[in-house]
């Protein structure tokens, strides 16, 4: 199921209900799905995913900064090579 939005959540008889939505091929928003979490996992369950997208964010964060490292470098490299040749 792909997410793209949230369009209404309810916490009733113990359950968080999270109606998800998507947009379809006409561009119009249309309802996903929805996720059901039982209302003594609900802590465990948001923390957990908040946790993991930090995570997730960090690890992009350090390859987007190794791969502009790699770049300075390269180009460091190129202009120390066209020194040498003059």
């Amino acid at each position: 199921m792909l997410i793209e939005g949230l369009s209404n959540i309810t916490f009733v008889n113990g359950i968080l209900r999270v109606q998800c939505t998507t947009i379809d091929p006409n561009g119009k928003e249309v309802e996903a799905g929805t996720l059901e979490i039982p209302g003594a996992s609900v802590n465990a369950i948001l923390n957990g995913l908040v946790n993991s997208t930090k995570a997730i964010q960090e690890k992009l964060t350090n390859m987007q900064d190794q791969s502009e490292n790699e770049k300075e470098s390269k180009s460091d490299i190129k202009k120390e090579s066209k020194k040498k040749k003059k």
